[in-house]
């Protein structure tokens, strides 16, 4: 019985742990997508227009 519990409580926490690095996993492709896009976005800017969004970030 004891043995049931304790492999019970293991496979709970392995289910946990996996299950908490898959959603850090997800979140962090999420992070580099929005990445991606924005880069891809910037990078088909113009120098102007690169000036005028730097310029809003500053004021």
């Amino acid at each position: 019985m004891f043995l049931i519990y304790i492999l019970t409580m293991d496979k709970e926490h392995l289910i946990d742990l996996i299950s908490s690095s898959i959603i850090s996993e997800i979140k962090d492709l999420e992070i580099n997508e929005e990445k991606f896009i924005e880069n891809n976005y910037l990078n088909n800017l113009n120098l102007n227009q690169l000036r005028i969004i730097s310029k809003e970030f500053i004021l």
